[in-house]
C-alpha cells in the first residue's frame, strides 16, 4: 500500500524532521525538555547537532542520532522520537549507547574520561507494558542489588500512554505527544515552535527535498522488507512451522519477532 507523502503543514511534533528541527533551532526548549525526561539540571546546553550521524567501516553499519547535544559539564545527551516501538529496541539502545562512546574515544579520549552518557527513547507506544511513565536503566550487580557499576550510562524509556504516575508538567508533556492542547509552558513553547517552523520558508524546501530522499529509501525498503519476509517463510516452511507462517502473514508485530529469532539484522534508525 502506497503512503501517502505529508505536506510541510501536517507534521507534529512527534515527526522526525519536525522534531529535530525544533529542538536544534531551539536550544531553550531542548534544555527544558531534556531536564524533564531525565530528571535533572541541565545547564547551558550546546547547540545541538540534527541527526547526526557516526558510521564505522569496520562493521559496515552506522547511526543516526536525532538529537544529539552535550551540556557544561560535558555530559552527552541523545534523545530519540519512536513513533513505532520494536522488539529491538532494547538491543538498538544498547548500539546507540556504544555508537556513543566511539565518537569520544575515536577523538583520543582515555576510558576514564568518557564523559556520562544519557540515552532517551521518547515512546509513543508502551516499549514494556508495565505502564511505567519513565523506564530508567543503569548497570547494577546481579547478585548485590546495591552494587553499581557506575560506568556513566542511563538509558531511559519514556511511556506516552502511561495511565498515571506522572508529574503535571510531564503529564502535559505526554497528553501532547498523543495529540492534546499544550496546557504547561513547556508544551506551549514546543506548539509555538512548531507553527513557527512551518512558516519558514527555508525549512519547507529542506523538508521537500528530505521527502524525495525518503520516498527512495522507502523504494529500497520494501524490496528489503520482501526479502525478509521471504527468508522468514521459507524458515518457518523448512522447519514445518505452518500455524507460525499463518499468524505471521497477518501480525507484523510478530513477523518482527521472527526477524530477530532468525537472526536478520533490522536496519539501524
Amino acid at each position: 500500500m502506497e503512503t501517502k507523502r505529508k505536506t510541510y503543514d501536517e507534521p507534529t511534533f512527534t515527526d522526525d524532521f519536525m522534531f529535530c528541527e525544533v529542538l536544534r533551532n531551539h536550544p531553550e526548549i531542548c534544555q527544558e525538555l531534556a531536564e524533564l525526561l531525565t530528571g535533572r539540571k541541565v545547564r547551558e546546553v550546546r547547540l545541538p547537532e540534527a541527526q547526526k550521524e557516526e558510521k564505522f567501516l569496520y562493521e559496515g553499519r552506522g547511526v543516526r542520532f536525532d538529537i544529539y547535544f552535550e551540556d557544561e559539564a560535558n555530559t552527552v545527551y541523545d534523545i530519540e522520537m519512536q513513533t513505532v516501538v520494536r522488539t529491538s529496541i532494547k538491543k538498538r539502545s544498547r548500539y546507540y549507547s556504544s555508537m556513543l562512546d566511539m565518537d569520544h574515544l575515536r577523538q583520543n579520549v582515555s576510558y576514564s574520561k568518557l564523559p556520562d552518557t544519557y540515552i532517551v527513547f521518547i515512546c509513543l507506544e508502551d516499549p514494556f507494558h508495565r505502564d511505567s511513565v519513565r523506564y530508567t536503566f543503569r548497570e547494577t550487580c546481579e547478585e548485590l542489588p546495591d552494587l553499581k557499576l557506575e560506568d556513566g550510562s542511563t538509558i531511559i524509556f519514556i511511556n506516552s500512554k502511561s495511565k498515571g504516575g506522572a508529574s503535571p508538567e510531564m503529564q502535559a508533556f505526554l497528553e501532547y505527544l498523543n495529540g492534546r492542547r499544550p496546557e504547561s509552558d513547556l508544551t506551549e513553547a514546543i506548539d509555538r515552535a512548531v507553527h513557527d517552523q512551518k512558516e519558514d520558508e527555508r525549512g519547507r524546501r529542506k523538508y521537500m527535498t528530505l521527502q524525495e530522499h525518503y520516498d527512495e529509501e522507502r523504494i529500497e525498503g520494501r524490496v528489503e522488507e520482501r526479502q525478509d519476509i521471504s527468508f522468514v517463510m521459507k524458515q518457518l516452511l523448512n522447519a514445518g512451522r505452518i500455524e507460525d507462517a499463518k499468524r505471521a502473514a497477518d501480525d507484523s508485530k510478530y513477523m518482527d519477532q521472527l526477524l530477530e529469532e532468525f537472526g536478520r539484522k533490522e536496519p539501524v534508525h
